[in-house]
């Protein structure tokens, strides 16, 4: 799982070309040789923006580069196999297409185990990778025709037979120069170029998209019994082709892709890592790939949406539009044996993706019926509307967990056990999990930090992949300390232990827990909207998977954590002071949430007749405070 922790580096993922009100400038592809297979890469969510808006088209592409471009090109299906690359960790960018590549023969490495995939490719290893997919999409790739290219001799023997597929098919043509047309077999290649033997391999393999992708006009289409019907209304111009949509049934597109479509008339998927700039919060907001959210309308070059709660913009190049009329299925929500079940669906096929449980299931949940929800808080199925706050996702840190270590030791062992039966990378996972025997430790930093230790346990099982992941393995990283999405760092810690404490001092109680910390939002797993998931990683489901591994320990030794829960409060303004005494005569605050919806942890209702509630302040100098309890929501969680 890949995740963003968006400390200082967080101004670097600004995405500065879309600012609101001003000319939209061109990108730095538009008018480049290769701009079309740029753009049919983009549209595949092969090549994405970087940090700045960026697309880099003349940097050298690298190995792992280019079998991400072939993997998303061709749509290789996510394989259940895993080829252990050494210098391929399951954290890395283009670990999945990696896999998926090789899965298809398409790739197969070194000798020594590695794939290099930060080496840049040469043009002859290119060619190989295209002739390999060319024989997995089942086009023939036999040829007597020899090569004209005047440095001809310089392509290795082995490789010489790809090289002329490749020409035969017109996906390489070579360089002309003053004295004839070269190969340059040893040479590396830009993403540019890369991009064009991309499309012609596609264009080579039948693929109608690739086919008749065009880089220049947009087109009205009407949705008629589930497919796309043209209307022959074509137009260069964004503004001017979308005042035709009248309805749900129209849309726009450009290359095959759907770029507009009414507000309401379906959602949003993210097709590749993006940033919301949510104007909620006047933030960039890290959303990972698959991701869905409401859709509120288009631009040109950027698409207006709804993400749990967080209104704003993303790059249109990085998302799907996906009318309702058109869609296979979507994620929804299912009450399975009295508990409240997340399905993942591909919207393409309707095929379940993944699921997983993550607490008991409201009392208005039917079984068996579908429900949806744009944030994990408000349900709807058609009319049927409900709230719904899970405990575990609403918990705040301040708690104490009613588990000894012995308890947190006897669950570690029971869902290691559970997980070692899955075997792969699992094998040994009973004595080899970097979670076993950390009940006494966890304990320790509960008293030492004032967090819980079940919540760190929960995030860590997440996080860690039950203490299996590679980071976990190789580093001692427990929760994806310094992970990016974007520059994965490899930081050795000396122990589990140290990267529990790594998190407490340099993540949870200096950016996540403090009153108005850079990524303060509530002290909660959360979601999207609230809680340590605004900022702590890019899937907005991240707060409900960690929250259901509390839930699944909670309920394998007793529920003794939700059978005595805590109260837990929502603020409903911005502006709240939080005092150090229950009035507001002749005394300072503490201090003062700036945001609202701010979870906090209400420790006794008895001066409530008065105005105000006893709290735990998120503030390490203070145990105790208070606060006016007519602008705190006690919410009804269920446990």
């Amino acid at each position: 799982m890949k995740r963003l922790m968006v400390l200082a580096m967080s101004a670097l993922l600004i995405f500065s070309l879309f600012s609101s009100g001003s000319a939209k400038a061109a990108d730095d592809i538009s008018g480049n040789f290769h701009e079309r297979g740029l753009r049919y890469l983009i549209m595949k969510g092969a090549l994405t923006p970087d940090a700045n808006g960026k697309y880099n088209p003349n940097a050298t592409v690298t190995r792992g580069q280019f079998a991400t471009f072939i993997s998303k090109a061709i749509g290789l299906p996510n394989t259940d196999e895993t080829y252990q690359f050494t210098d391929v960790p399951a954290d890395s960018k283009n670990y999945q297409d990696i896999q998926n590549a090789a899965a298809a023969g398409i790739i197969t490495g070194y000798e020594d185990g590695t794939f290099k995939p930060n080496d840049p490719i040469i043009r002859q290893h290119m060619a190989v990778m295209i002739e390999r997919a060319m024989k997995y999409l089942n086009i023939s790739t036999s040829t007597a025709k020899d090569l004209t290219f005047k440095d001809k001799h310089l392509i290795n023997k082995d490789y010489y037979s790809a090289v002329a597929t490749g020409v035969e098919k017109g996906i390489i043509q070579g360089s002309t120069e003053k004295d004839g047309v070269y190969f340059h077999p040893l040479k590396n290649t830009t993403v540019a170029q890369a991009a064009t033997f991309i499309i012609r391999m596609m264009e080579a393999a039948g693929d109608q998209e690739a086919i008749n992708f065009d880089v220049s006009q947009y087109e009205l289409k009407e949705i008629q019994n589930g497919k796309l019907v043209s209307t022959n209304i074509k137009s260069s111009d964004f503004n001017a082709i979308v005042k035709n949509v009248t309805n749900d049934s129209q849309v726009v597109t450009k290359n095959g892709n759907i770029v507009y479509m009414k507000p309401g008339a379906g959602f949003v998927v993210a097709k590749s890592y993006t940033v919301l700039n949510s104007q909620t919060v006047g933030d960039q907001i890290s959303i990972a790939t698959g991701s869905e959210m409401q859709y509120l309308g288009a631009e040109e070059k950027r698409v207006k949406v709804d993400l749990a709660g967080q209104v704003g913009y993303v790059d249109a190049s990085t998302v799907s539009l996906m009318p309702f009329s058109l869609a296979k299925g979507r994620n929804y929500y299912v009450n399975e044996g009295g508990e409240i079940k997340h399905v993942l669906v591909d919207p393409q096929t309707g095929n379940a993706k993944a699921s997983y449980i993550f607490g008991k299931a409201p009392s208005q949940m039917r079984a068996g019926i579908k429900y949806y929800s744009w944030d994990g808080i408000n349900f709807y199925n058609g009319a049927e509307k409900f709230i719904y706050y899970n405990y575990y996702q609403f918990l705040l840190v301040h708690t104490k967990t009613q588990y000894t270590a012995e308890e947190l030791d006897r669950y570690i062992q029971f869902a290691v056990k559970e997980r070692e039966k899955q075997g792969g990378r699992y094998a040994n996972a009973s004595s080899k999990s970097k979670l076993l025997g950390l009940g006494e430790k966890l304990k320790a930093i509960e008293e030492e930090y004032g967090v819980n230790a079940m919540m760190l346990l929960a995030l860590a099982m997440h996080e860690s992949d039950m203490g299996m992941s590679d980071y976990a393995q190789k580093y001692n990283n427990l929760f994806g300390l310094y992970v990016y999405d974007t520059n994965p760092l490899k930081v050795q810690f000396e122990s589990p232990e140290a990267s529990i404490r790594e998190l407490m001092e340099n993540f949870w109680w200096k950016n996540y827990i403090p009153a108005n910390a850079s990524f303060a939002h509530g002290a909660v797993f959360g979601t999207k909207r609230i809680g340590f998931n605004v900022k702590y990683a890019s899937d907005p489901y991240w707060g409900a998977k960690a929250a259901g591994h509390y839930y699944r320990a909670d309920k394998y030794l007793g529920f003794k954590d939700a059978n005595k829960g805590y109260v837990v409060g929502l603020t409903t303004t911005p502006g709240l002071n939080i005092r150090s005494v229950a009035t507001t005569a002749n005394n300072s605050p503490i201090y003062t949430y700036n945001r609202v919806n701010i979870p906090i942890l209400i420790t006794s209702t008895n001066l409530a007749s008065s105005g105000w509630y006893e709290i735990i302040p998120d503030s390490r100098e203070h145990k105790v405070a208070y606060v006016s309890a007519q602008y705190v929501q006690i919410l009804n969680t269920v446990k």
